[in-house]
């Protein structure tokens, strides 16, 4: 009833306004009819202020272009000034559902025969564009201009609308769904008014077990409850006509006409019926329900039952995180009982970081969602266990729970540790075996090449033919650029003076070397790496880090300078790689088997149990940027 008096003063509302409009425009007329009696100046800077000042769209048209518009069309057509507009096809504007109507109306305009000066197209509604295309609702009203030598303007006033009909259909809707809900419910609905009844639907009409309503309007609730409950329901009665608010939900007994008794779930809410207070119910028969519980409570035992069985922890927590259930399958994991871990507290048996994640992850959970995370346990002897727990959030017995399933994950954790240490041990033969290839490059093979040029130029000296000569001259030229190939390979193989000099020296003397060869210019920033004592492995992964982002800065960016920093900061050394050039996408690349070294770099920073993270797009550069923890320990490389 509130919501049909409602859509009635909306549409009495906005029929006030279409008039309070058509009396806007009249207004414009009658003005702009007096103004032929002043200045022509006067007149004109009158209307343009008038035309400034009223809060509708206003746009003058004339063959069809735009030649005017008021700063309250330009605001509501979302255009930034007079160039998104002028000299445009008004037609431009208007939605192509809308667009056949619209013409009709501008040529009734123009090809009215009257005598009057103005001709105006009431108020209709259409459907217009934006100036970036959006549609919206509008009323819109057109009025014919005094013909001028280039044709008849035509001027348009117009409102945008969305809100009132968003806000209209909502509540026609809203209605519609209330009609239908009371109709289709399968719960009873119950208006009682001084404890008489004076409506019931056809649920409740089918609930009782009746012919129809006539044999239950007019009689009192009380005809229909059980002696014992009448107290308890008065008083209910009673708080609500007080408070004027909802009641909780309750269970009561209601007896049929024909003597039978069933059990219903109620609640209650305040209403009007006329003027006057009144209650009205919502019924619902739980009695079958009652019996799927307890059948319900058959199939708990089958779940307890085969619970035991599994090979996996089974549990049950409440929201305080108090122990409600738990299978035997902890004794066989973890050693304990059930009643060892009821009065225990869990911080004493998990790791603090991994419970106080777990706890923030399910009251995170909404009702019915689930999630997996990973614990690390202590056994009741005292060794760490990995489990992997599935849990979910759900409601038993009006309580928030938690249900879950923990499995041991332990030997799949220990496998990850073997292959970690497997790859660490991949990764340290390979760098010990570009050690050993750089060594001999520079020591055997460069002290060979240096030899043969010794002798190829003891050979030019004694030479006599200038054929001999310059066949010699040649090969010496060949030689020394292939003994420099052989020096620049043994230095990217393994740059010995990252052993002796450390990680700083190596890393200006490979940006001195990279910017000669390269053209591109190294912008270095560090900070704390002078102290800081470097660990060989972790100083072995920065340098090949920034050696591979540098390589791929020269292959791909465009670029003809780049920045790079180190910092030793909160026990981590931080690297980042930054060039503003063209960028790329870091899926795609990592997915493609050319992007080897980018999922080297990758692999090498996490032996660390460091990030590496790439953030780049397309013409918007790459940021490379490594984080690798300190830790004396780190025996990766």
């Amino acid at each position: 009833m509130t919501q049909k008096t409602e859509s009635l003063s909306n549409t009495a509302q906005l029929h006030g306004e279409k008039e309070i409009e058509k009396v806007h425009i009249s207004h414009v007329v009658t003005m702009h009819n007096q103004a032929q009696h002043w200045d022509r100046n006067d007149h004109a800077a009158f209307l343009q202020q008038l035309i400034d000042l009223i809060p509708l769209g206003i746009v003058v048209h004339l063959n069809g272009s735009i030649v005017m518009a008021n700063p309250a069309a330009l605001s509501i057509m979302g255009a930034k000034g007079e160039e998104d507009w002028f000299g445009r096809q008004v037609l431009d504007f208007v939605h192509e559902d809308s667009r056949a109507q619209a013409i009709e109306r501008i040529q009734r305009l123009l090809s009215d025969s009257t005598e009057e000066e103005f001709t105006i197209a009431p108020f209709v509604e259409e459907t217009f564009l934006t100036v970036d295309g959006e549609p919206f609702d509008a009323e819109v009203a057109g009025i014919r201009m005094a013909p001028t030598e280039e044709g008849t303007p035509i001027l348009v006033l117009f409102r945008d609308i969305t809100e009132q009909k968003q806000q209209r259909r909502a509540l026609e809707e809203s209605e519609s769904r209330f009609r239908r809900l009371v109709s289709v419910l399968p719960e009873g609905i119950i208006i009682h008014k001084n404890k008489e009844i004076v409506f019931v639907n056809q649920a409740f009409v089918d609930m009782m077990r009746v012919s129809g309503p006539e044999e239950l309007i007019g009689r009192s609730m009380g005809d229909f409850l059980l002696s014992e409950e009448e107290p308890f329901i008065e008083k209910r009665i009673q708080r609500l006509l007080t408070t004027w608010e909802a009641l909780p939900l309750s269970r009561n007994h209601i007896r049929r006409p024909n003597g039978e008794v069933f059990l219903v779930e109620v609640q209650a809410f305040p209403f009007m019926e006329q003027g006057e207070k009144a209650i009205l119910l919502v019924v619902r028969d739980v009695t079958e329900m009652e019996q799927m519980r307890a059948e319900l409570a058959k199939n708990e035992a089958k779940f307890r039952l085969l619970s035991e069985l599994l090979p996996a922890l089974v549990y049950m927590v409440d929201e305080d995180g108090q122990l409600q259930y738990l299978n035997r399958y902890i004794f066989d994991a973890l050693g304990y009982t059930f009643e060892d871990l009821r009065t225990k507290d869990f911080s004493t048996i998990v790791n603090h970081e991994d419970l106080e994640h777990a706890r923030n992850i399910f009251d995170a959970m909404a009702i019915g969602e689930s999630a997996r995370y990973e614990l690390r346990v202590f056994d009741k002897a005292g060794d760490q266990r990995w489990m992997a727990v599935w849990t979910t959030k759900t409601i038993m017995d009006d309580r928030v729970v938690g249900l879950g399933v923990a499995m041991d994950m332990t030997w799949r954790k220990e496998m990850e540790q073997a292959l970690k240490e497997h790859a660490h041990h991949l990764v340290t033969a390979l760098e010990e075996e570009r050690r050993r290839i750089a060594s001999e490059l520079h020591d055997e093979v460069g002290q060979q090449l240096i030899g043969m040029k010794f002798v190829m130029e003891r050979a030019l000296h004694h030479a006599r033919e200038p054929q001999v000569r310059r066949a010699i001259q040649d090969a010496l030229h060949q030689l020394s650029d292939l003994t420099e190939q052989v020096r620049e390979l043994s230095l990217s193989f393994r740059p010995a003076m990252l052993d002796s000099l450390g990680l700083l020296h190596t890393l200006l003397w490979h940006f001195n070397r990279y910017s000669e060869r390269t053209g591109i210019h190294v912008r270095f920033y560090q900070s704390g790496l002078e102290d800081a004592d470097i660990p060989q492995p972790l100083a072995i992964t920065a340098y090949r880090v920034i050696q591979e982002s540098l390589t791929n800065v020269a292959r791909h960016a465009q670029v003809d300078e780049v920045f790079v920093e180190v910092r030793v900061a909160d026990q981590r050394l931080i690297i980042s790689v930054v060039d503003k050039g063209v960028g790329f996408d870091p899926k795609k690349a990592l997915q493609n088997y050319e992007s080897s070294g980018l999922k080297g770099m990758k692999e090498r920073v996490s032996l660390l149990a460091g990030e590496l993270s790439i953030y780049s797009k397309p013409w918007q550069g790459t940021t490379i940027l490594a984080i690798i923890p300190l830790q004396p320990s780190t025996q990766a490389v």
